[in-house]
């Protein structure tokens, strides 16, 4: 069955959308930076609409915050959102991982086996390449997904995926952080293996659990380092001051 063309309209919000996930990305656009729709539409070139339905779109995906009222922001990503998202996650990926431990079958173990062993390689072999590595992890993790019933789920645990994977690919990757990834992922297979849910469970809670706690600590060390490297650029200059004593 032919795909039903896209709109005109829908086809150009998708082109701002791209583009405004990429500058947010970048750092262009700044986390809390107001995003306003006359702006945006003069800084890409297309009409207040398509805007609005970018807009829309990155909201969903959790890289736009709208304020009733005010308008929208870019979402900052601070310890309590980084928290709040991995206590979701912590909380549902267990019950993914047990259901596939079910249902899996030899063909889908063999898979998996091959996907977490595909991740281990670029892991060894380029491990500061993050885009390499998300890549060879999200393979591992969507077989698991595979015919998960409970769409409403996955898409509550994947919604700030893309928010997150932002802000983890300005950080360096640790290697000890890689080996316990590398670990953890032979450990929820042979568990799965066995047929041993509760144990691939708690594996992927400690899994999930290690990956917040990795991103939060390597965002408190950039923040240290950028406090360090304000001290040594030294005090900023004096606000010069008008007669009336308000800052100029």
């Amino acid at each position: 069955m032919w795909a039903m063309p896209m709109s005109k309209t829908s086809s150009l919000s998708q082109r701002v959308a791209d583009d405004l996930r990429r500058d947010i990305v970048a750092g262009v656009l700044a986390p809390g930076a107001w995003l306003k729709t006359k702006q945006l539409a003069a800084r890409y070139g297309v009409s207040a609409n398509p805007v609005r339905e970018a807009l829309w779109r990155l909201q969903g995906e959790g890289f736009v915050v709208a304020n009733p009222n005010q308008g929208a922001r870019v979402r900052t990503v601070d310890d309590d959102f980084v928290r709040n998202v991995f206590e979701i996650r912590e909380a549902i990926e267990p019950i993914f991982v047990r259901r596939f431990c079910q249902r899996a079958t030899p063909g889908d173990l063999i898979r998996l086996r091959a996907a977490a062993a595909a991740f281990a390689e670029v892991a060894v072999g380029e491990p500061s390449h993050f885009e390499a590595l998300e890549a060879a992890n999200r393979k591992f993790h969507a077989i698991i997904l595979e015919d998960e019933f409970n769409i409403p789920a996955v898409e509550v645990m994947e919604r700030y995926a893309g928010i997150i994977n932002a802000t983890r690919a300005k950080l360096p990757v640790t290697r000890s952080r890689l080996r316990q990834r590398i670990a953890q992922h032979g450990e929820i297979v042979d568990a799965i293996a066995l047929g041993d849910a509760e144990t691939a469970a708690r594996v992927a809670v400690a899994h999930v659990r290690g990956a917040g706690e990795d991103l939060l600590t390597l965002m408190r060390q950039a923040r240290l380092n950028e406090a360090r490297a304000g001290t040594l650029r030294g005090p900023a200059a004096p606000v010069r001051k008008a007669a009336d004593h308000t800052t100029v």
